[in-house]
């Protein structure tokens, strides 16, 4: 082991080499052992663990307050979040088109209906006829 894959390992792992992979535990000790440098860092990183491992000391009162702030900008963003009304919804992009697609068709059924002329034929009567008859096409029947 060389002193940079110590120095990795020892920012990787900390101070404590018993915390570190076990393959790499007893070269780590007889680096640490040997060279002054490896040792500084080991002990650099141990000092830097002991001050992690310290519990910050928060006034009651400044948690009540962050506590507070975080409550609020939650009610703000819930507040800000409120549904539009139905009449706006429908004004949408998504909302006109099923209608938009309806009208169209309705108005293109009138406009064919009054413009075109209508010729009475025996043979589109009783096609029409046999369409709209519910008793000769049914979704359930096997006719």
């Amino acid at each position: 082991m060389n002193r940079e894959q110590f120095r990795q390992l020892a920012e990787s792992w900390g101070g404590d080499i018993g915390r570190w992979p076990p393959e790499f535990r007893d070269a780590a000790r007889r680096l640490a052992d040997r060279d002054g440098e490896a040792a500084a860092m080991l002990r650099a990183q141990s000092e830097f663990d002991r001050l992690l491992a310290i519990a910050p000391e928060v006034d009651a009162a400044r948690a009540g307050r962050a506590g507070l702030s975080v409550l609020q900008r939650i009610a703000a963003e819930e507040a800000e979040a409120v549904r539009e009304p139905w009449y706006r919804r429908w004004l949408r992009s998504e909302s006109l088109l099923p209608a938009g697609s309806l009208a169209c068709s309705a108005l293109l059924g009138v406009w064919m209906a009054s413009t075109l002329p209508y010729h009475p034929d025996a043979q589109a009567l009783e096609t029409v006829s046999a369409v709209f008859d519910a008793s000769a096409f049914t979704l359930w029947s096997t006719q």
